[in-house]
């Protein structure tokens, strides 16, 4: 497939160093090359800021940076980007009519997804957009010191909704996206990525300035701007004697004196009396990182808020627990209590709080070190992204070519659809604790007298009477029936609901109405989004059920606020609810499996007949 990507500022080729380098780089270059070695067609339009570019720079086989010349011919700040967009709009479609229509244009930053709306539509091209970042969080936190241009929010919102799909990166952006009424329905969660091969918890370790490792180690990583509240860690310093911090980021360290953000950071540590136990690197090779991440005892990430944060990923897939400001991004990237400590943010004694628990106890620093590892390989390696984004690539082009041969395209959606079962297979399967868990929870509180509660919409809402009617009737043996309510079946409730408070209730007041403390409730949801399961949902929470979800990839929000969650990673709607299906038998039979062991289950007899 011929994909074209947009990065208006962000190239590829600086991804690896140098001063425009940061995550949207990364990430694109990254995605342009996992997509190419899966065989696809890549050309990724950035603008050209040097002279002596050439107009087309092959960045691996089968991915092309292409230079468009709009614009002044040397760097200009990014915001300043914005006039040139319908012309980068019109130079990418005459490029494409030269040279072939991309099947499907994937636009990175809001003002490469005006220039891809734009070239798009006139070409009839599909378009997929990535934020990485959103206005109206910019604005919220940076206020006046914003400098994006005042147009940006408006246009975010009306692009959110004209697109055919938006891949957040991250929960709390489909949340932000719900706040500025753009509409969620085609949006799907895919994070960002981590090199896992790359950062590994094995291997050499750099001591860095101090030669030493006798004294424990905090690290943060990152450029110094003031929002990423480095200040916020060396005031924390001063309440852990012993204790030093490396800060490796920012300008070259020949240059670290004349930058204004690192003379504060200075100031901040004389003030607090740790300026003897702060080292500042400067800008560091990448190369060189792995090794920085594994001298550390505790990585730290304090922004005072964060698109996604790639800090997070490179500490996890080096196998480094971390404390960070439960804010944006963290709020996915950091399982709080499994891989690090989620703290608020600016709230120097909780961050204090979050990294002695780890350094008074340097086992639960190695336990949550090795499943922040594990989770990064199979949450966030780039492998994992890269197929999840062309799984959403491939299903926003499928919707255009409808016109093609009807046996040859029926072999193909089979054929690609079983690709797609056996990728949600494989998740489920990696999942197999949670299910035997949930099996066995439900054998006993559904036996002691408590209810489960199923709610979901459309395939979901079938898939929640198939859950409870196997509950209520039987699936592998005979037992007593167990108390469980569809309540997407209460269609007078559902309707009346619906006419007096609104769709979000529609669940949610049933919930209110029939759950009680240590009843289940299990909310389904391929996409993780649906507004009425997550207002069920905390509703739950606020009458004391417990809360399952099953949903489709994580993160999603559906799936943040629950107690316990199976996410399913597949590539299309349709796989995702075929693999819930058996989600819901594998439970049932985990239950039965828990009941048998207890002397609770028999075999069916021959008289019963089954459905």
């Amino acid at each position: 497939m011929k994909i074209a990507m947009i990065s208006e500022h962000a190239s590829p080729l600086a991804a690896l160093g140098g001063v425009d380098a940061g995550g949207q780089n990364v990430h694109v270059d990254a995605l342009a090359r996992g997509l190419a070695r899966l065989g696809h067609e890549v050309d990724v339009y950035t603008r050209r800021d040097d002279p002596h570019l050439p107009e087309r720079v092959p960045l691996e086989k089968g991915a092309t940076v292409v230079h468009v010349p709009v614009g002044p011919d040397h760097p200009v700040p990014k915001d300043d980007l914005f006039p040139l967009m319908d012309d980068f709009a019109d130079w990418v479609e005459l490029d494409w009519a030269r040279r072939g229509d991309p099947a499907v244009v994937h636009a990175h930053f809001w003002m490469s997804g005006l220039a891809a709306l734009r070239a798009g539509r006139a070409r009839g091209v599909p378009v997929v957009q990535t934020f990485h970042a959103l206005g109206s969080v910019k604005r919220r936190f940076q206020g006046a010191a914003d400098t994006s241009p005042t147009e940006r929010v408006g246009l975010e919102r009306r692009l959110a909704r004209d697109v055919d799909l938006v891949i957040a990166t991250c929960a709390d952006e489909v949340a932000e996206l719900e706040r500025m009424h753009s509409g969620t329905d085609h949006v799907r969660v895919i994070p960002c990525g981590v090199d896992t091969v790359h950062f590994t918890p094995h291997g050499p370790t750099d001591t860095g300035p101090t030669g030493s490792t006798e004294r424990p180690r905090l690290l943060l990583v990152g450029r110094m701007v003031e929002r990423k509240g480095f200040d916020v860690a060396i005031r924390a310093l001063a309440d852990l004697p012993g204790v030093e911090l490396v800060i490796a980021g920012g300008p070259p360290v020949e240059s670290l004196d004349d930058d204004p953000e690192a003379r504060r950071l200075r100031a901040v540590a004389e003030e607090v009396g740790v300026a003897d136990r702060v080292i500042m690197t400067g800008q560091l090779a990448h190369e060189d990182m792995p090794a920085v991440y594994r001298s550390a005892d505790v990585v730290l990430a304090t922004p005072w808020y964060e698109p996604f944060g790639i800090t997070p990923l490179e500490a996890a897939a080096a196998g480094r627990p971390l404390v960070g400001s439960a804010v944006g991004g963290l709020l996915d990237s950091v399982a709080d209590g499994v891989t690090g400590r989620l703290v608020p943010p600016r709230d120097v004694p909780a961050l204090v709080r979050g990294v002695r628990e780890l350094l008074d106890d340097p086992e639960k620093g190695r336990r949550w070190g090795a499943a922040a590892r594990a989770r990064a390989v199979t949450h966030f390696d780039w492998g994992v992204v890269t197929a999840q984004t062309e799984r959403a690539l491939l299903e926003v082009a499928r919707r255009r070519d409808d016109g093609a041969d009807t046996v040859d395209t029926t072999a193909a959606w089979l054929d690609a659809h079983a690709r797609e079962f056996q990728d949600g297979m494989a998740s489920l399967m990696g999942q197999s604790d949670v299910v035997r868990s949930w099996g066995e929870q439900l054998a006993t509180c559904l036996v002691g007298g408590a209810r489960l509660l199923a709610a979901g919409n459309g395939g979901s809402a079938a898939e929640a009477q198939h859950l409870t009617a196997e509950l209520v009737g039987r699936f592998c043996g005979e037992r007593r029936p167990l108390s469980a309510i569809s309540l997407c079946a209460e269609s007078s409730s559902v309707t009346a609901i619906l006419n007096d408070y609104g769709p979000d209730e529609v669940f949610a007041r049933q919930v209110e109405a029939h759950g009680r403390a240590g009843d289940v409730l299990v909310v389904l949801s391929t996409s993780g989004t649906s507004s009425n399961v997550v207002h069920a949902a905390k509703r739950g929470h606020e009458v004391g059920m417990r809360v399952w979800a099953l949903t489709g990839p994580a993160p999603n929000p559906l799936a943040s606020i629950a107690d316990e969650a199976l996410t399913i990673s597949a590539g299309s709607t349709a796989a995702v609810q075929e693999v819930q299906l058996v989600a819901v038998h594998a439970i049932c039979a985990a239950l039965d499996a828990a009941l048998r062991a207890r002397g609770r289950l028999h075999a069916p007899t021959s008289e019963v007949v089954t459905a």
